[in-house]
Parts: structure tokens; sequence; C-alpha cells
């Protein structure tokens, strides 16, 4: 059942992700004409503005604060890391 949940976790994380990011890219395009790092920076604040909005509940609920948004952002850039793996090996180059 275990195995259930987590297939379902990734496979819901994969398609909001993906979704999220199609968003994001045509969200972007009404910004018009931009240098690549304007681009860049845009679209990483509207990704970390989406990341604190998730993090959040679970930050309030900690007894440390700190610690916690700490550990959650290093998970997430752990993931963020896995996710580019392919990419760092040049695969598909």
């Amino acid at each position: 059942m275990v195995l259930a949940d987590a297939e379902a976790s990734m496979r819901f994380a994969n398609e909001t992700g993906v979704e999220i990011f199609r968003l994001l890219v045509t969200r972007a395009a009404s910004l018009g004409e931009q240098p690549f790092e304007g681009m860049l920076s845009a679209l990483m604040g509207a990704t970390a503005v989406c990341l604190a909005n998730v993090l959040r509940p679970a930050v309030e609920a900690a007894p440390d604060r700190a610690s916690a948004a700490d550990k959650l952002i290093a998970i997430c850039t752990k993931q963020a890391r896995f996710f580019l793996e392919s990419v760092v090996a040049g695969e598909g180059d």
C-alpha cells in the first residue's frame, strides 16, 4: 500500500510540476523579450514564491520554525538536484 501511495505521490508531483512549469513559461512570455538572466531570475523568483507558499504551513506548525524551514529547503534542493541529474550528466544532448 505504501508503494502505491509513493507512486501516486510521484505521479502527482510530475504531472502538477509540468503544469506549473507550463504556466510559468506562459506567464513569462507576457514579459516580452528579456535577456536570459532576467528571465531566469523572474522564473526562479516565481518558483521561490510558490515553494514558500507550499512550505509555509509545515514551518508554521513546527516548534522550531527556522530549523524546519532549513530542513524543508534542503530536501527541496536535493530533489531539484536529483531531477537535474540527467542534464548534468549530459544525457539527451
